[in-house]
C-alpha cells in the first residue's frame, strides 16, 4: 500500500480537487491519504475530516506545532504503507506522476524517488525570473554547504516517494525545520539509492504562495544546522587566526626586533605560517571534524596550496576597488577580505575536507 502525506495550512479550496485527482490516477491501487494540518484558520482540517467517511482519507490536526517539515515527518510516522509519497495540497505537484513513481519503486526498489524540476524533461509553469533565480540560488547554496546533496539535481523538491523505514529508523536523528524536508532526509537519513524523475511543476490554482522573507531566513538557518554551522565556525576560526598572526608577529618583534624591520618579510612569513597551522588544527578538530577522511598530511598540503588563490582574490579585489573605483582603502580591503574568505571557504569545503570521517 502507498501512503500519501499532504501537509496543509489554509488549503481548504484545494483539498477536494487534490483528493479527486489522486483517486483518479491511482484507481485500482491500494493507498491512503494523510492530511496533516497545522490548525488552519480556514479550517482545512474540518473540511478534510468531512471527506473521511467517503474516501481513503485520514486527517491529523496539529494544535501546538507548526512547520511543513515536522508535519511531513509526523505524517510518515503515522502512515501504514511501505512507501510514502509526499506532495503539496496546492496541485503544483501533479498526482498523475504518482503512478510512474510507483512503477519505479516496484522495479528499482530505491530508498527515494524524487520528482525533479531540474532534470531533462522537467519544466516549471509560470515562474517569474525572480522566483526562478531564488530557487536556483537556494539550490546552489545547498550543494555548496551539503556534500550529501551535490549529486541531486533538485534537493529541495517537495514532491517525492520515500521508503518509510528509512525515515522511521533515522527519526532520532531528524530535526525538521522550515519547509525543506527532503534536505533533512537526504542529509540525516543517508539514502543509498536515489532516483530523480522529471515532472511539470504546475501553477497554483487557489490560495497564495507560502514563500516569504521568513521562509527564506528559515531556509538559511536550516542549511547552517545541516552543515553543523560550518560557515560560521570557519569565519570564527579565521578571526582567531588573525589574532594569532598578529600576536606571533608581536612576540617575534620582542625577541628579535629586526623581524619587524629589515627582516620583516621573514617575520611576516613566520606569523602567517603559525596562524595557518593554528587555523588548520581548529578546522580539523572542530569545523570539519566529521569530514576527516584520508591522510591528514594530504589535507595539510592542500590547505597551504588552497590559501594562495584566496589571497590572490583578496588582493585583486582590494586593489581593483581602490584604484579603479576610488573606494576608501579600508573599505576596499574589507571587501577584499570578504571575497578572499568566500574563496578560501569554498576551497576547503569542496577541495580539502571532502570525505567523511570513518
Amino acid at each position: 500500500m502507498l501512503s500519501i502525506v499532504v501537509p496543509t495550512y489554509n488549503e481548504r479550496d484545494n483539498v477536494l480537487s487534490l483528493i479527486k485527482e489522486i483517486e483518479k490516477n491511482l484507481y485500482g491501487q491500494r493507498f491512503e491519504i494523510i492530511i496533516v494540518d497545522d490548525n488552519s484558520p480556514d479550517k482545512t482540517w474540518s473540511y478534510a475530516a468531512q471527506l473521511c467517511s467517503l474516501r481513503k482519507v485520514v486527517v491529523i490536526r496539529r494544535l501546538n506545532m507548526r512547520g511543513l517539515a515536522s508535519a511531513v515527518i509526523d505524517g510518515i510516522s503515522f502512515s501504514r504503507g511501505e512507501y510514502v509519497a509526499v506532495m503539496d495540497a496546492d496541485l503544483q505537484h501533479p498526482p498523475e506522476y504518482l503512478r510512474s513513481m510507483l512503477n519505479i519503486v516496484a522495479s528499482e526498489h530505491p530508498d527515494l524517488v524524487i520528482g525533479s524540476r531540474y532534470v531533462s524533461g522537467a519544466s516549471i509553469e509560470s515562474w517569474s525570473l525572480t522566483r526562478s533565480l531564488i530557487s536556483r540560488i537556494a539550490t546552489l547554496l545547498a550543494k555548496l554547504l551539503l556534500p550529501e546533496v551535490r549529486n541531486i539535481k533538485d534537493p529541495m523538491s517537495g514532491f517525492f516517494v520515500v521508503r518509510k523505514e528509512l525515515v522511521t529508523v533515522n527519526k532520532p536523528k531528524l530535526k525538521p525545520y522550515g519547509y525543506k524536508v527532503l534536505l533533512e532526509i537526504l542529509v540525516r537519513c543517508n539514502p543509498k539509492k536515489v532516483i530523480e524523475v522529471p515532472y511539470i511543476f504546475r501553477s497554483r490554482q487557489h490560495g497564495k504562495s507560502k514563500l516569504s522573507t521568513k521562509v527564506m531566513v528559515e531556509y538559511i538557518i536550516h542549511l547552517l544546522k545541516l552543515s553543523s554551522w560550518r560557515p560560521l565556525k570557519f569565519a570564527f576560526v579565521g578571526a582567531l587566526g588573525t589574532v594569532i598572526n598578529l600576536t606571533i608577529l608581536y612576540l617575534l618583534g620582542l625577541l628579535i626586533p629586526q623581524l619587524l624591520g629589515r627582516l620583516f618579510i621573514l617575520g611576516s612569513a613566520i606569523a602567517i605560517e603559525g596562524s595557518m597551522l593554528f587555523n588548520f588544527t581548529l578546522h580539523e578538530l572542530w569545523t570539519f571534524r566529521d569530514r576527516r577522511g584520508g591522510p591528514m598530511i594530504h589535507r595539510l598540503v592542500l590547505y597551504h596550496l588552497g590559501v594562495l588563490p584566496a589571497v590572490l582574490v583578496q588582493y585583486i579585489t582590494a586593489v581593483g576597488l581602490k584604484y579603479l573605483l576610488s573606494m576608501n582603502p579600508f573599505m576596499a580591503q574589507l571587501i577584499g577580505i570578504f571575497m578572499g574568505f568566500i574563496v578560501n571557504y569554498l576551497i576547503c569545503e569542496l577541495g580539502i575536507w571532502t570525505k567523511k570521517s570513518v
